[in-house]
């Protein structure tokens, strides 16, 4: 399946593109992922060698996810993606995503764009789906922030759910939006 990138237009005028990820991509993804800390992941900090291991079990595309770079304004050569979206259990009730934005691009306001943006990608690219789940842990406040920016609803709360590498588990949250209710936004 070919997916065409989509192009959000913000109130602000900021666009953003979503390229698909592909094979050829390792290299850039081991320098995104090498490039920030992921304070609120199971791993803080990611190397080649995990992201190897991630494309090799699909976990970046394949029959049951899609991962996309986001990019802000139109394509130029030197385009330097400021984050990374995935949708994971396609074939699933719920498919989930990831979203994760640049430690050097955070605060800007792109995740409640890219998450619109992915949003509405997944309701018209699959039609039969009926909603789009997202978990963080519950001190993730950026991300809530994002989630209920965008018309998600808190629907779970899982205690000491959230494994911390070297740490005791914490609580995690999930969330979601129903079509209908992306839709209306």
């Amino acid at each position: 399946m070919t997916v065409v990138p989509l192009c959000l237009d913000a109130p602000d005028l900021m666009q953003l593109r979503f390229d698909p990820v592909v094979a050829s991509d390792a290299a850039s993804l081991g320098q995104f992922f090498a490039a920030s800390e992921w304070p609120y992941h199971v791993e803080r900090r990611v190397d080649a060698n995990w992201v190897r291991g991630r494309l090799e079990s699909g976990h970046f595309f394949g029959q049951d996810s899609r991962s996309f770079w986001i990019r802000v304004g139109v394509e130029t050569p030197d385009d330097i993606p400021i984050g990374l979206a995935r949708v994971f259990d396609l074939s699933d009730l719920t498919p989930l995503l990831d979203l994760r934005i640049a430690a050097t691009a955070r605060g800007r306001g792109y995740g409640s764009l890219a998450l619109r943006g992915l949003t509405t990608w997944l309701f018209s690219e699959y039609p039969e789906t009926g909603r789009l789940g997202g978990y963080t842990r519950h001190d993730n406040s950026p991300m809530r922030r994002v989630f209920e920016k965008c018309g998600f609803q808190l629907e779970a709360l899982h205690r000491r759910a959230w494994r911390v590498d070297g740490g005791e588990p914490v609580d995690a949250v999930g969330y979601a939006i129903l079509r209908e209710e992306a839709e209306a936004l």
